[in-house]
Parts: C-alpha cells; sequence; structure tokens
C-alpha cells in the first residue's frame, strides 16, 4: 500500500506530517482532508525498476472537484522509485482523482485513484482566506479568488533559496521583518541564479546544488530544502513569485531540460498561492558572451517555447508572468506581444537616480496602452544603496510616481538583500569582475526605503486605490517665492581646466558665513549640482546626495539646522569616470536665506569657498580649521561652459503625479518641496485636503480647500517639508 501525506501547520512553522493508509486503516471509509487552499499530497510508488525516473517518466493526475471540472497536474519525482502529486483547491466537498503515466505498464504509478476531501478554511491566514491571485474584472489590478482586492507589494530576494540566508533563524528574520512593513510578495529563484556561473558554490542551499553536473537530472534534495523555505513564506501571508530560471541558464540546460526544470517547479508548488516568472532577465545573455548586454533575441525566443509549455502544464491557475532586463521594451508584455501568453506584465526599468524616472514612465504608458490590457508593475528598479549610490528617496519616487501613474502594485529591492551579503563573508565578485556593494542583509533589512513604502502601501490601502485613475492634469508646479531659484558659479580645485578634463576622484568644499544673533530666519532652502555627484552637508549634518548634474536636487526646509553665528556648507564632490579627454566637472551651490523681517540672504558658490584633494578627519564640522585649504577656482559662470543652462530646468516626468475618482477624490504625489497648482476643482464645491508625509508616514489636516473662479487651488508643501510629499483632496459634498 502506498502512502499520502498531508501539509499541516506546527505552532505557525510549515511542517510534513504522515497519514498511513495501509493496513487496518484501508478498511476505514475515511478520506484524506484538507482545508480550502491548503496543500494535500498524494504519494505513488513506481512497482517497475526505472533506471532513470526523471528523465523517462512522467506522471500526471486528474482531479475531477465537486463542480465537475477536470484539473490535471504533473507530479515529481522525489527520488528513487517515490512520486508526489500535490494540490489544493477553495471548492469544498469531495475530490476524486486518478493517474496517469507514460510508462502505463507501471501499475504502481498509471491508473491509481482515489479521493480527497475539502472543508472550509478556518484560520487567519489571508492567502488561505481568499485563496491565490488572480486578475480583477478590470484587468489593471490583482485580487484574490473571492475578489478581495490585492495590493503587491514585493521584496527582492532573488537567492534567497541558497544556503547563505540561514534556515530557519535568518530566514525568518526577515521575513518577519518584511511583514510587518506590509510586503506581501517575495521574488526568488528556483535554484538557476543570477550573477554567476553555473554550479557557482554561492548557489548551494544545505543539500547541494538544483541540478546534477551536466544537468543529468534534478536533485530532489535540493527541493526538500526548499520546501522549508517556500512554505514559511506562504505561513506568513507572504506570495512566493518563484522565478524558474534567470534567463541565460537557457541555453545551458537547453529547451527540453528546461521544460523539464519548469516542469518539476510547478508540480512542487503549483498547489501553493504562488505566481509564476518563467524567467529572470528572460532576453539577457551571459555576461560574458560576445557583445553583452545585446544579442538575447535567440535565447528570448526559445525562453517562448517554454514559456508557452508552462501554460499548458499550469494546471492549478497561478498567474505566469516573465521578467525583462532593463534594455528597450523593458516590459515583458511588449517583449512577447503573443496574446494569451502572459496574464499580467513585469517591468525592468533601470538602476540609478531621477535619471531613471523618464524611461520607467514612458514604459508604463506603453504598456498600459498595449492590447489586451492587463496589470502592470515594476519588477525591479532603482534598488536601495545599490553601489552605495542609491538613497532612499529615489526607490520612494519610484514607487509613488509608478503606482500614481497606474501600477497594480510595486517591488522594492535592497543591495545586500538580492544576492544575500553576509556580514562574515559578502557575496563577491559578479562574472564580469566587479560588485555591486558589500552592505550585508541584516543591514540592509534596515534601510529606511522598506519601511517608507510599506508606510505608502498603507496610505494608499486607507483609499478605494483598486479604482484610482491616473489624472496628468490635475496638477502642476506653482509658483515660487522671489529668490528661491537660481544658481551659483561652477567651482572646482584649482587644477587644469576642470571644464574640458579633471580626474576622477573627490573634491571637498567648505564654506563659512555667519548669521546675526537678532536675525530669525524663517525658511532657509539649499540647492546643488556637481558633475558628476555630490553628498552635501550643513553644519555637520548630511542632507542628502545627487548623482544628476543635469538635474540638480533642492534641499528646502533647513531652517532648524542653521544656528546663530557661525555656520558652514560642506560638499564632497566627485568626477566619476568618463570619456578619455572630455571628461569635466564642476560644483554649483546656492544658499537662499529668508528673514521674518523680510529680508534676503543669498551664499553661492563663488571663489570664495575652500576646497581641498584629500578628506580630512571632521572636515564637514562648523569649528573645522579650512585655512591651509586652496581658494576655489570659478571653472564658469552659471548658464555657460560644458553644463549651459540645462541644469535645474524641470522636464516632463519629474512633475506631480495625480490620480483619483472625479467627484470623490484625489491623490497627488509631489516629488519636491514645492508648491503645486490644482486645477479642474469645481467652482463653488467644497473640498478638504490633508497631508501624508511619505518619509515618516505621518498625516496632518490641511482643512478646506476652496477653488479660485477657475477651478484651480494653490497649495504649499507643509511647514518643515524638505522631500517629497503628498495631497489628498477628498470632494466634501
Amino acid at each position: 500500500m502506498g502512502t499520502r501525506r498531508l501539509l499541516g501547520l506546527v505552532a505557525g512553522i510549515s511542517v510534513w506530517s504522515w497519514l498511513a493508509f495501509g493496513g487496518l486503516l484501508a478498511q476505514s471509509a475515511e478520506v484524506p482532508t484538507t482545508e480550502a487552499n491548503r496543500t494535500i499530497e498524494l504519494s505513488f510508488t513506481a512497482q517497475k525498476e526505472h533506471s532513470d525516473p526523471f528523465n523517462t517518466l512522467e506522471l500526471d493526475v486528474t482531479f475531477t472537484p465537486p463542480s465537475g471540472k477536470t484539473i490535471r497536474i504533473p507530479a515529481f519525482w522525489a527520488g528513487g522509485s517515490a512520486w508526489r502529486a500535490r494540490y489544493s483547491s477553495s471548492e469544498a466537498g469531495e475530490h476524486h482523482y486518478v493517474t496517469s503515466c507514460t510508462d502505463a505498464g507501471d501499475k504502481g504509478l498509471h491508473e491509481k485513484s482515489g479521493s480527497v476531501s475539502v472543508r472550509p478554511y478556518t484560520g487567519k491566514n489571508p492567502l488561505f482566506q481568499h485563496g491565490p491571485l488572480r486578475v480583477a474584472a478590470d484587468h489593471r489590478h490583482l485580487e484574490h479568488q473571492d475578489g478581495t482586492p490585492f495590493f503587491w507589494l514585493g521584496d527582492t530576494w532573488w537567492m534567497g533559496l541558497c544556503e547563505r540566508l540561514k534556515w530557519p533563524a535568518e530566514f525568518a528574520t526577515l521575513a518577519a521583518d518584511r511583514t510587518k512593513k506590509g510586503f506581501n510578495v517575495v521574488q526568488i529563484v528556483a535554484g538557476l541564479y543570477p550573477d554567476m556561473p553555473a554550479f557557482d558554490p554561492r548557489g548551494q542551499n544545505e543539500a547541494g546544488f538544483p541540478w546534477e553536473k551536466e544537468y543529468t537530472r534534478i536533485r530532489p534534495e535540493y527541493f526538500d530544502k526548499a520546501d522549508d523555505r517556500l512554505n514559511y513564506l506562504v505561513d506568513q501571508g507572504i506570495v512566493p513569485c518563484i522565478v524558474m530560471a534567470w534567463g541565460y541558464h537557457q541555453p545551458w540546460l537547453g529547451t527540453e531540460k528546461m521544460k523539464k526544470h519548469v516542469r518539476y517547479v510547478m508540480a512542487r508548488y503549483g498547489s501553493l498561492p504562488v505566481v509564476w516568472c518563467m524567467a529572470g532577465e528572460v532576453n539577457l545573455p551571459y555576461y560574458l558572451e560576445k557583445g553583452f548586454p545585446l544579442g538575447g533575441e535567440k535565447q528570448a525566443a526559445a525562453w517562448k517555447d517554454v514559456i508557452k509549455y508552462g501554460r499548458a502544464i499550469n494546471g492549478q491557475g497561478r498567474l505566469i508572468t516573465v521578467h525583462p532586463t532593463g534594455l528597450e521594451p523593458l516590459s515583458g508584455r511588449l517583449l512577447y506581444q503573443e496574446q494569451d501568453l502572459l496574464d499580467f506584465d513585469f517591468l525592468q526599468t533601470g538602476h540609478g537616480r531621477r535619471e531613471v524616472l523618464p524611461p520607467t514612465i514612458r514604459a508604463f504608458r506603453a504598456s498600459l496602452a498595449a492590447v489586451p490590457p492587463m496589470p502592470v508593475l515594476n519588477s525591479e528598479v532603482c534598488y536601495e544603496a545599490l553601489l552605495g549610490t542609491i538613497p532612499a528617496d529615489i526607490p520612494r519616487l519610484m514607487f509613488w510616481t509608478n503606482m500614481l501613474t497606474g501600477a497594480a502594485g510595486h517591488t522594492y529591492g535592497a543591495n545586500g538583500i538580492w544576492q544575500l551579503n553576509r556580514q562574515d563573508k559578502a557575496y563577491g565578485a559578479s562574472p564580469h569582475g566587479g560588485n555591486y556593494g558589500t552592505i550585508p542583509w541584516n543591514e540592509s533589512m534596515n534601510l529606511p526605503g522598506s519601511e517608507q513604502l510599506g508606510m505608502g502601501k498603507k496610505f494608499l490601502e486607507s483609499t478605494p486605490w483598486n479604482r484610482l485613475q491616473p489624472h496628468n492634469d490635475w496638477a502642476s508646479w506653482g509658483a515660487e517665492k522671489n529668490g528661491t531659484g537660481g544658481w551659483g558659479d561652477w567651482i572646482w580645485y584649482p587644477e587644469g581646466d576642470p571644464t574640458k578634463n579633471a580626474p576622477e576622484e573627490a573634491r571637498y568644499f567648505r564654506k563659512t558665513f555667519d548669521i546675526s544673533p537678532q536675525a530669525k530666519v524663517a525658511r532657509a532652502t539649499l540647492r546643488a549640482s556637481a558633475d558628476d555627484s555630490f553628498t552635501l552637508y550643513l553644519n555637520g549634518k548630511s542632507l542628502g546626495s545627487h548623482g544628476n548634474w543635469s538635474t540638480g536636487r533642492d534641499f528646502p526646509a533647513i531652517e532648524d539646522l542653521l544656528r546663530s553665528g557661525k555656520n558652514v556648507i560642506a560638499v564632497r564632490a566627485e568626477n566619476s569616470p568618463g570619456p578619455k579627454g572630455a571628461n569635466p566637472a564642476g560644483l554649483s551651490c546656492r544658499l537662499v536665506l529668508e528673514f521674518e523681517d523680510g529680508k534676503t540672504t543669498v551664499v553661492s558658490s563663488d571663489d570664495s569657498w575652500r576646497t581641498q584633494q584629500r578628506e580630512r578627519p571632521d572636515w564637514q564640522n562648523v569649528d573645522f580649521s579650512d585655512e591651509s585649504w586652496s581658494q576655489a577656482k570659478v571653472v564658469a559662470r552659471f548658464g555657460e561652459g560644458p553644463w549651459g543652462s540645462r541644469v535645474g530646468v524641470d522636464d516632463e516626468y519629474f512633475v506631480p503625479y495625480s490620480a483619483g475618482i472625479p467627484g470623490e477624490l484625489r491623490v497627488v504625489y509631489v516629488p519636491a518641496a514645492r508648491p503645486i497648482l490644482l486645477h479642474h476643482l469645481k467652482v463653488g464645491a467644497h473640498y478638504k485636503a490633508s497631508y501624508f508625509d511619505p518619509v515618516t508616514g505621518k498625516s496632518q489636516e490641511l482643512g478646506d480647500l476652496p477653488p479660485d473662479s477657475q477651478g484651480n487651488a494653490s497649495v504649499s508643501p507643509p511647514r518643515g517639508c524638505r522631500e517629497d510629499w503628498v495631497l489628498l483632496v477628498k470632494d466634501d459634498r
């Protein structure tokens, strides 16, 4: 007699408990039972000897639930003569099954029949309460099987099944942190990882690799260990978005072996409330291929055949998507324009700072305009702390602009987690020789961006978020106060001609200024730009960094950092590698102080600033002596030199983003601490407004918001706001 085992829960941890059906129990009419949407596992044992069962046999199980609709799922080889099938259903009642094996002569596998019983779920896990995910009726959002809206907030654990994230303690620690912050999806690869060659030791788990060398057969031992982790995520209410393999593994395995890999993963995990991402960077060749990153067309075409196969065997109907590389069109569905291949669209729109926003929004709009309509979300963009250069405001910018452009959700990524750096051992070199930074996963876990995106999700969920529609014409930039604009001269360390070429190094700058004890600063704004990047300090406190000279960055509402008497602006500016013979460097700054008596003082970059080639201890502080530092060189007046007048000019993408429901409410994300002008308000109507701080998660009431005779209303950022802000406007009728 065979055995069956049932997936259950003990003390909140997923375990396998055995139920034997043989001997006296076989005489009982009792049918193995599970709860709705929870896995039940059936075990089968081959009666014939098979020298290579994984490669020579296929076993399917067809279930017939009470509704009468048949569901055919693949079973998986579990080692030796053992085969298993995993099944779940939301439909209560008795479900009958029968097996079908490619070797019809093996009576232990072929035409085995029986029943399982499904009763209503009684627990509190939302994935079991509401069921797996599906596309909502509007084809723009995701929802659970019972119609409950699902706001996708994903985290990126590409290598989360390897042993560098220790099981169970470290895995549970990271999962608990993400659950607490509101994440409900983890993007995780099924063993064939990115950023490494085949059979790299960094890809092992406690049982080794997912495949034998030369890809002779799959290794169930690897996936036995993966079971623990994936079941644990589900037990915490987190949807595993399982990436079958990184795209460049396809040429190594070949199409038929990759289909076997997909079949195996679907058989083991299709009963869980998962989402299938059929490939990661499906159109990116291996890093050392000639012409990299171009030349992935043949690989992408081969994956198309694999995706079709996966859809054909996806008996439990889990959603299917694919992850593209960061090359145009930046979209899975625009890469594969064949209808019915994907259920929803994954974008990957690049890594960087503000320069990533235009291609991101263009990709969203192109995907949302494509036919047939489908949900769209950004599955990879601007990992926080990548290369130590992406601060939290950039992932925050991407989250809010993407959501108010029409996204069905968003995926966050943090450097140190996706590749699982450890404190005792960093991930190490990529195949191309570099690395993306050494911050360990447990430090990266506490980077501010993850909490800020969780707070953003919570705020949007307090609105009818799945009914919000983009309205780009509902808000625009408002008028700035006189004197707050403008820039200083371009300055640099006195070495050669920095307008043409400068060393690829950092230089350090200071400017001291005094504020009279009798003067009271009402408002202070500091703006800066550097070719290529800078970190800015005021009186020893870091205000932030920026890496795009053409946009620059404003630091408003800094008046509380000023003091009576001596103050100092300190800047670390760095010239990054560029074209040989044409790599200019420069720094431009401007501080505007507005006093309560109406007077204004401006401190701009000029030749009175001090500069040094090397960093010195405490150089950012007020009491540091810069008398030995050199006088800065004015290399160009603002508007001249290689930079021209292009700095700080607003583009069509760095603007307020609006979405809402006409006649009910509107949500406006403002990416800078600047005033805005609302449009298309109903004259004579009553509106109530409130602020939301996307950095702290705090809200404050603004009160009545009366439109003028043109249906417009001017709104300033909340007092003390230094970065982005969110406005919620409700029709008070």
